[in-house]
């Protein structure tokens, strides 16, 4: 009785590994999906706070400049690691300061390496419009 008992534990140690090796990749996709993933919404949010500090930040000013709201942005986006490059930062100054970011590339270097995509990132484009509070419209003739 305890040999058989023996012989049954030592076969069903195989199965075990096998399932665990079957199991093991799957679980890895998960895990390194969400790493992944969860960095590149971190990334998405930096570029979201970034771009609305810009546009906050231009609106409040009576004179705002392309660059001064530019390097606004810059500003913002290294207290959080990537920092933006001036050259990706769209400012549009009218009645309304809108500033925008489009095709920007968010990395996906665990994931989009197992999954075979160009370059391993995917890319975005946000923008932010805040209505300029201390000017007259462009279009008012009194100005």
């Amino acid at each position: 009785m305890i040999a058989e008992m023996r012989r049954f534990r030592r076969q069903r140690r195989g199965a075990v590994i096998v399932e665990f090796a079957l199991v093991v990749p799957f679980l890895f996709l998960i895990v390194f999906g969400i790493i992944d993933f969860s960095r590149a919404y971190a990334q998405l949010n930096n570029i979201n706070s970034s771009l609305r500090e810009g546009a906050r930040f231009g609106a409040a000013q009576k004179n705002p400049t392309v660059t001064s709201i530019q390097d606004e942005v810059i500003r913002f986006s290294t207290t959080w690691g990537n920092p933006l490059i001036r050259a990706e930062i769209d400012v549009a100054i009218g009645d309304d300061i809108t500033v925008s970011v489009t095709d920007y590339p968010i990395t996906l270097p665990t994931l989009g390496g197992f999954l075979n995509l160009a370059g391993r990132q995917i890319t975005v484009s946000r923008a932010v419009t805040y209505r300029w509070e201390r000017s007259c419209p462009i279009s008012s003739p009194t100005c």
